[in-house]
């Protein structure tokens, strides 16, 4: 009996050594920026390690991500802008990962591919209406904005010339999250909008110059920053070995490619 069972222990230990080891999902709820990137990320984490794959589902905004973390709905978060002290007693962990220039976007109808700081605030002003007045084909500009809390409106605030207390016009139509910004600006001709260039590098749109600087110039005047949000508990396996990769520079390649900048 007792060979028996010495026998039993060793055949399944055997199967055990065997078997492939344990797929595991690492999954990261929370704003639609940056997501281009994150998903890059996540594919070059994979590659090195197998059986672990990464998704980054559709946006539930950063608000959500932390809220849906913070609650132990999910072990892991995405977010475009830092933990409000509103948000703080989740107990939740920030850290960035990487940088992405907020960059306006036009519908290729436009046939405009740079424009000046001062064009774009007279074009979200409501002063200018045409595209033709600022070298582009005749038609009329659609404008498309963010809510008040959108992160990137308030990068743009902050940091765009002429946009911190620019007045957008009331013919604008506004969009609550990116991937609504990104569908209205495709479908619609004469559009434009603005938000995290990885979104916007993924669809067949025009991301403008602006007073001919590259959104990945130096000296590009907007940039958003994204980070990703957990609970201490959950900072272990493989969750910290990709919190680890991403914030390191082992994914500056993955980032840079999908249009951010690493940190």
């Amino acid at each position: 009996m007792k060979k028996t069972l010495l026998f039993v222990t060793a055949l399944l230990t055997s199967l055990a050594l065997c078997l492939p080891a344990m797929a595991e999902t690492i999954t990261i709820v929370g704003t639609g920026d940056g997501t281009t990137v994150l998903k890059n990320i996540g594919k070059a984490f994979s590659a090195a390690n197998a059986g672990v794959t990464v998704d980054v589902p559709r946006s539930i905004g950063s608000g959500g991500g932390i809220k849906a973390v913070g609650k132990g709905e999910y072990k892991l978060g995405r977010v475009a802008r830092g933990i409000k002290d509103k948000e703080k007693h989740f107990g939740l962990t920030y850290k960035v990962y990487a940088k992405i220039p907020v960059v306006f976007v036009v519908n290729p109808s436009a046939g405009v591919s740079d424009l000046s700081a001062q064009q774009v605030a007279d074009i979200y002003s409501g002063k200018i209406t045409n595209w033709q007045d600022v070298g582009g084909n005749s038609g009329k500009i659609r404008v498309v904005r963010r809510e008040d809390g959108d992160s990137s409106l308030k990068v743009l605030r902050k940091s765009f010339p002429g946009f911190k207390d620019l007045t957008i016009t009331k013919k604008s139509k506004t969009a609550l999250k990116t991937p609504k910004m990104i569908e209205l600006i495709s479908k619609k001709t004469g559009t434009i909008g603005f938000g995290p260039m990885d979104v916007a590098k993924a669809h067949n749109l025009t991301v403008v110059n602006i007073d001919g600087k590259s959104p990945l110039d130096p000296d590009y005047p907007s940039l958003g920053t994204m980070g990703l949000i957990f609970k201490k508990e959950n900072n272990s396996g493989a969750i910290k070995q990709f919190i680890d990769f991403a914030t390191s520079p082992a994914a500056h390649d993955a980032i840079t490619s999908a249009g951010g900048i690493g940190i």
